[in-house]
């Protein structure tokens, strides 16, 4: 079978074996090295790139809508395929669709949407990110206060009866309860804390039990200071632990996040926390999410009428250009950001670089972040075709 091969191309976020290199090929989906025997037989394809930039597919582990739709309000397949069509013209080839603090029953509807959804599309789903409910109510955010609680057996079996299709969980551990937190470890369940107001000690003893995230730190927690440092004092402190940031300039100031990047290194990534008005042409004036009405303020974001955030309007790529041209980054770190370290958060193996062998899931930008292709599973398309 042929393969298509890509030449002169700028390569970003790669494995040694593509370092330095201008050119690379994809056959059975797959990424590969350029070799001259590829163009023996005469089936393969080549392709000038014209030095555009070729990096990893963006992975976005908080997506909570876009393009008009919301996963929490409309848990269904339908929703997470309208929210598939349009991350993909952004880009963005693997995403974790988000449910916030709800009723049993909604859940139930997004588990059962997800896991069919990963049945269609294997890579592009790793499976559900549950932020809450079982978040403390001093830092819920947006969060309905009605939903947010604490966690009961019942809740245990049923995270244990579900735990495939969960990606991760978001949980505040004064909330949730030590024994809690070690039983769902334990069935490997994969945790993150946030919007929790609980002290360093606490976040610790979560880490070294094997919470191994923070979710959009500088967000949904208390803030660090001298006598108690809290969660983020404790993801500084713990060197295997990541934590995700919102690049939007409303969350966090340019200037923390490039002092986390310092601290944390590739421990830190990006989410967009995108909401139903992301690539909407004519945002509302506001709109609802569980009830909550939020409001679309054009220098605050997005706010709920007590002025909490609610999300963004941002894409992978709106934060990939915030990080280089507001906090300090180079290219490939802010690449790195959106691809493979939330990769190895997940421990998604064979996707969130570009290396031999992974799954050609590939984002080909200009100097101007304008993105020209996007390959989904080896699958090449301009964007006039994806739109």
């Amino acid at each position: 079978m042929g393969a298509t091969i890509f030449r002169n191309a700028t390569l970003h976020v790669t494995s040694e074996e593509f370092a330095g290199v201008d050119c690379f090929a994809v056959q059975d989906h797959r990424i590969i090295p350029m070799d001259p025997v590829l163009l023996e037989d005469g089936t393969s394809e080549e392709i000038n790139l014209n030095g555009m930039h070729v990096a990893p597919g963006f992975i976005d582990l908080l997506v909570n809508g876009c393009a008009g739709v919301s996963f929490t309000n409309e848990p269904s397949l339908d929703t997470l395929e309208a929210m598939r069509r349009f991350l993909t013209q952004r880009g963005t080839t693997t995403f974790v669709p988000t449910i916030i603090s709800s009723p049993r029953e909604n859940l139930t509807k997004a588990l059962a949407a997800v896991a069919e959804f990963k049945q269609q599309h294997e890579n592009i789903c790793p499976g559900l990110h549950m932020e809450g409910p079982f978040i403390n109510s001093l830092h819920k955010g947006f969060h309905p206060i009605g939903y947010v609680r604490s966690m009961s057996e019942s809740d245990l079996n049923y995270i244990r009866e579900n735990r495939d299709i969960i990606a991760y969980i978001t949980i505040a551990p004064e909330v949730a309860k030590p024994k809690n937190i070690v039983a769902m470890l334990s069935d490997h369940v994969r945790l993150s804390l946030g919007h929790t107001a609980c002290s360093y000690m606490e976040a610790y003893n979560s880490f070294r039990a094997g919470v191994s995230n923070v979710t959009h730190i500088y967000n949904g927690m208390k803030t660090m200071v001298g006598r108690e440092p809290g969660v983020i004092g404790a993801l500084y402190a713990s060197p295997n632990v990541f934590a995700s940031v919102i690049p939007d300039g409303k969350h966090v100031h340019p200037a923390i996040i490039k002092l986390a990047h310092q601290l944390l290194g590739e421990r830190l990534y990006i989410v967009s926390d995108s909401q139903i008005v992301t690539g909407m042409d004519r945002a509302p004036g506001s709109f609802a999410i569980s009830g909550t009405e939020v409001f679309v303020d054009q220098k605050r974001g997005l706010i709920d009428s007590k002025g909490a955030l609610a999300g963004t309007g941002i894409t992978m790529m709106d934060g990939v250009r915030f990080l280089v041209e507001r906090c300090s980054f180079t290219l490939d770190e802010a690449l790195t950001a959106a691809s493979w370290t939330p990769a190895r958060m997940l421990e998604l193996n064979e996707t969130g670089r570009i290396a031999g062998g992974y799954i050609a899931d590939l984002v080909i930008f200009d100097d101007d972040y304008r993105i020209r292709y996007v390959l989904q599973n080896g699958f090449m398309k301009n964007i006039g075709e994806i739109l």
